[in-house]
């Protein structure tokens, strides 16, 4: 494979050296190839009949320097193509430092199939795999309409993964399968409110989740947050000032997320406020698909 010629300005980031030693994790150039590289998947976002895919990051990482992870699809390193006219290619990368849940990433022009989805650091170790995801011909990100994704959690000892697959979601588009996933030491409960004049009123149970438990509810959504509305308020059992309000609204503007029925929320807990953050404190909980958008307590 031929690297780009120097005059280019592809070329102005440095390239890491090839590790040669059989024991020694494989470094990669970062920047100008004229074909794909070995070992990679081509994301071509023009190409007809193209999927897509949104992670989810919920890393706990220092705030400086910004790390830089590889998106893996089936074990490929996803490249994209920077220029159609001229034919380069580049690695896809997401930068990430602090407290990373809210940040997301969507990679479109994927070849339809099922893959394992990771990502993976600059040294090459893996920061999380999904378990095989179906990736369908579909719309762009920006589309409107919900598409698969990951959410990669690694924080507090904690690695895992979850698939968000719209493939799941019922039959009634009036209604979100959400689904309330506890990391925390504690039970959280979840109730369902009536939002007057933006406060909870009339709540009623919904359940209970355990601490490393999921709690699975259909709720509907209708209306506005500017009117009444119901919503699901999920709190700490012991502290009912730790709480996440998900407003069951229709919502619309946020790319991969509108008329997203299939949804989990993540509780994490307070997170240190030294941690930056994409909108300030995070609160206790992030949606896979909202963010913290949602969160108003």
């Amino acid at each position: 494979m031929t690297r780009a010629r120097a005059s280019l300005p592809l070329l102005l980031t440095a390239i890491v050296p090839l590790a040669v030693a059989a024991c020694e994790t494989q470094r990669k150039p970062l920047r100008g190839f004229d074909k794909p590289p070995p070992g990679s998947i081509v994301l071509d976002s023009e190409a007809p009949g193209g999927g897509a895919v949104m992670l989810w990051p919920m890393f706990d990482l220092p705030l400086e320097p910004q790390q830089i992870f590889r998106p893996r699809l089936g074990g490929q390193d996803a490249v994209y193509i920077t220029s159609q006219e001229d034919g380069f290619y580049d690695y896809a990368e997401v930068s990430l430092q602090g407290w990373t849940a809210g940040w997301t990433r969507g990679l479109g022009g994927v070849p339809p199939g099922t893959y394992v989805v990771e990502l993976v650091d600059d040294s090459g170790q893996s920061w999380g795999q999904s378990a095989p995801l179906a990736i369908p011909a579909s719309a762009d990100i920006y589309s409107g309409v919900q598409i698969p994704g990951v959410v990669f959690a690694h924080f507090d000892g904690k690695v895992t993964s979850w698939n968000i697959d719209p493939a799941l979601q019922d039959a009634e588009p009036a209604t979100d399968e959400i689904t309330v996933t506890s990391m925390v030491a504690a039970d959280v409960v979840v109730e369902r409110c009536l939002i007057a004049s933006g406060s909870p009123t009339s709540c009623t149970p919904v359940g209970t989740v355990a601490p490393g438990a999921d709690l699975h509810t259909v709720e509907t959504v209708a209306g506005s947050s500017e009117e009444d509305h119901q919503a699901l308020l999920i709190r700490l059992a012991s502290d009912a000032s730790q709480a996440y309000q998900r407003d069951l609204v229709e919502w619309s503007g946020h790319y991969g997320s509108t008329n997203c029925q299939i949804e989990r929320i993540i509780v994490h807990g307070k997170r240190s406020q030294e941690r930056s953050t994409p909108n300030g404190t995070p609160g206790i909980a992030m949606s896979s698909c909202y963010g913290y958008r949602s969160s108003s307590m």
